[in-house]
């Protein structure tokens, strides 16, 4: 009885959710019922060094991250034993890496839209490609950390110097806000983010020592992987002047379809940076070649569905908002792009869950609806990333 009635007593809290973007930072308090209680939202910078070259600095995105936290539960007026949890969503494929014992970046972040390693991965396509795919469900891509991990271990002298001492550790920005965020300094990731480093292995859920060794990275710097919904470890005290545990981590794709739904066959499309398609597979790994296979959060055997990318939409969108015509035709163009993935999933959907910013705008959806001849449902809130992952920390592993 005491158990179920300590289970009763979480799932009546508060819980805490950090949104790692590429464009922003965001922070929600969701309620038992999956209400937002109260939100924040905070820009962030990206850095283009060279053509195709896309940056961010880590340290921004920690010291806003802690911004952000603070800030909402500020603003909420809500008193620190009635939050149950912190989770936690992210970009994706994005790749710091960082010495263990000072806990220095070696290199700015490289943002997954970065594409300095194209020639890199031609090259390990032509050998490689149907072994990676078979393993990781991804292509040889420069989109994916494995080659920026590359990148990094040959042009950056220091980190070379770094894994010759087993100082240097890796991770995607989930990784990297959790090692400088909870106690203790854990070296960890989810499922769901290792499934997008072209390292991990998404069949038996470890990390791969065939791929480590094409893409020349050492073992030594990976973080160790967890379920999606797991104890991650607690919240240093200093950042919200109390503890809190963190029991969920998805990357936010992934999360955006958990809150959808993993039933086989259910689809969504996140209008966001990036414009995603996901359809749900149920347990059965299989390879299409018009879409990634990754892994989504599940509670014992491993989930998985495919996906599918229209890049840059968000800051076109973004830019046109102030002009009707050319906001109508980026929409008309946008859901055109969409139409032509939903057409070649394995499942034909009758209807399509959205979410994303530009879901706000009702042409958007009128648009898809007309160019798919689908049901075009609204997520709840247009920030399916982050109910996700409150949807997660509530679940019981």
């Amino acid at each position: 009885m005491k158990k179920t009635s300590q289970l009763s007593q979480l799932k009546q809290k508060n819980t805490i959710v950090l949104d790692i973007g590429t464009s922003s930072i965001k922070a929600f308090i969701f309620d038992s019922s999956f209400n937002i209680v109260a939100q924040t939202h905070k820009p962030l910078k990206r850095f283009s060094p060279k053509r195709g070259w896309v940056e961010q600095d880590p340290r921004e995105l920690l010291s806003v991250s802690k911004s952000a936290l603070r800030e909402i539960t500020k603003k909420s007026h809500l008193k620190q034993n009635s939050f149950s949890a912190l989770g936690i969503t992210n970009q994706r494929e994005t790749t710091i890496c960082w010495d263990k014992k000072t806990g220095n970046p070696v290199y700015p972040a490289i943002v997954w839209e970065d594409t300095r390693t194209s020639k890199f991965c031609s090259k390990l396509k032509k050998t490689f490609e149907k072994k990676i795919r078979a393993k990781t469900g991804l292509t040889t891509d420069p989109y994916f950390s494995a080659s920026k991990i590359h990148w990094i271990l040959k042009n950056i002298g220091s980190a070379k110097k770094l894994v010759d001492s087993g100082q240097l550790a890796f991770g995607t920005v989930d990784s990297w806000v959790l090692w400088n965020l909870l106690e203790g300094s854990p070296h960890i990731t989810d499922y769901t983010n290792a499934s997008r480093t072209l390292l991990f292995n998404i069949v038996n859920l470890k990390w791969d020592k065939e791929l480590l060794k094409i893409f020349e990275i050492p073992a030594s710097i990976l973080p160790r992987v967890m379920p999606s919904r797991a104890s991650f470890g607690n919240l240093k005290k200093d950042i919200l002047g109390f503890s809190l545990p963190v029991n969920a981590v998805c990357g936010d794709q992934q999360a955006s379809l958990f809150a959808a739904g993993t039933t086989k066959g259910v689809t969504k499309v996140t209008y966001g940076t990036g414009t995603f398609i996901m359809q749900s597979q149920g347990s059965s790994f299989e390879l299409n070649k018009n879409f990634f296979t990754t892994l989504v959060p599940s509670r014992k055997k491993p989930l998985y569905a495919l996906e599918a990318k229209v890049a840059r939409s968000g800051k076109e969108i973004e830019n046109a908002l102030d002009q009707p015509k050319k906001l109508e035709f980026l929409f008309r163009r946008l859901s055109k792009k969409v139409d032509r993935f939903l057409d070649k999933l394995p499942d034909k959907p009758k209807e399509i869950i959205v979410d994303g910013g530009a879901t706000q705008a009702k042409l958007l959806l009128q648009l898809q609806a007309a160019a798919s001849r689908l049901t075009v449902k609204k997520q709840k809130i247009f920030n399916g990333t982050a109910l996700g992952v409150a949807m997660l920390t509530k679940i019981r592993q």
